[in-house]
């Protein structure tokens, strides 16, 4: 049996329904009848003649009809809602592996200059203290001039 709430939950799809249904009914036959199912089983019977019990019946169809459709909709969002998921789960895994080796590559680089630069220092030790010297006087001096700005 058709119920209020069902009426007034899915009154837009039901109304086309309805019109579909019964051609006699114009828009206006059932403005202001939403979550009224006598009133409407009424409007229905007074413009077709088809029994109370015939048209409750159509009714209930058409809301069964509705919810199926509903289901089978969000049945489908779920499983499109889930495939999104499993899709980005995977990115998200070869995403990590590329960001994993990108650090291992670069870990790999900077130890390697690391011993580089400590082969240089211990084989040349008076030219690398020279060097560093040099470098800190020079940073030095465009830190001093910046400031001044």
């Amino acid at each position: 049996m058709t119920t209020r709430e069902e009426l007034r939950g899915h009154w837009n799809e039901i109304r086309g329904r309805i019109e579909e249904r019964w051609s006699q009914l114009n828009s206006s036959d059932l403005d202001g009848l939403e979550g009224k199912t006598d009133q409407l089983v009424g409007k229905i019977q007074q413009k077709t003649g088809e029994t109370s019990k015939d048209i409750r019946k159509e009714l209930d169809s058409i809301i069964e009809n509705l919810s199926q459709s509903a289901s089978s909709m969000a049945g489908k969002m779920g499983d499109t809602f889930n495939e999104a998921v499993k899709n980005s789960k995977e990115q998200f895994s070869h995403a990590s592996d590329a960001a994993r080796e990108q650090y291992e590559h670069m870990n790999e680089s900077v130890q390697k200059g690391y011993r580089e630069a400590e082969r240089t220092v211990r084989k040349h030790p008076a030219e690398s203290v020279a060097v560093a010297f040099g470098t800190g006087l020079i940073a030095g001096v465009i830190v001093s001039l910046v400031w001044r700005r």
